[in-house]
């Protein structure tokens, strides 16, 4: 049933990617489950390790950006709270680029 009633919420509709950061972001929405291996809902270092080699950035970066209560793993909220602060990722990611 709460499957049922997610599906006709009405969402904001696609979100297109502007830059490569905000294609990466995103791209941790689409795989969150995927990538949540025990299925407990949250994503940890070690599963994570797809998304380092993905995105470029280490584990412990991802887990910096997205973990705002810092318990050390990434809830799928948090996720979709860090696609809403893409400016901030763009910061962080040109300060730490080589160059």
């Amino acid at each position: 049933m709460i499957l049922g009633l997610a599906s006709c919420a009405s969402g904001p509709g696609p979100i297109t990617p502007k830059t490569p950061v905000e294609r990466q972001m995103i791209g941790l929405l689409q795989k969150f489950d995927h990538w949540d291996e025990n299925g407990d809902g949250y994503l940890v270092a070690s599963e994570l390790k797809s998304a380092e080699k993905a995105s470029g950035h280490s584990r412990a970066k991802i887990i910096e950006f997205y973990d705002t209560n810092r318990d050390g793993r990434i809830s799928l909220k948090e996720a979709q709270d860090g696609l809403q602060r893409t400016d901030e990722a763009e910061r962080k990611a040109k300060s730490s680029s080589p160059g």
